[in-house]
């Protein structure tokens, strides 16, 4: 998947998980998302996400 906003922008990664217990801002699921190079993932917006 590859992040098309944010901090995380144009960064691909690898979805982990969907997150749980976050409250409904985003109107949609909220994803863990592995990027490339790094150790830890981060939480990204489902809307924000693209298939790379």
């Amino acid at each position: 998947m590859r992040a098309t906003f944010g901090r995380f922008r144009d960064q691909v990664g690898t979805v982990v998980e969907t997150a749980t217990g976050l409250p409904e801002v985003f109107g949609g699921p909220v994803l863990w998302v592995r990027f490339d190079g790094a150790d830890d993932p981060g939480l990204v917006a489902g809307r924000f996400l693209e298939a790379a």
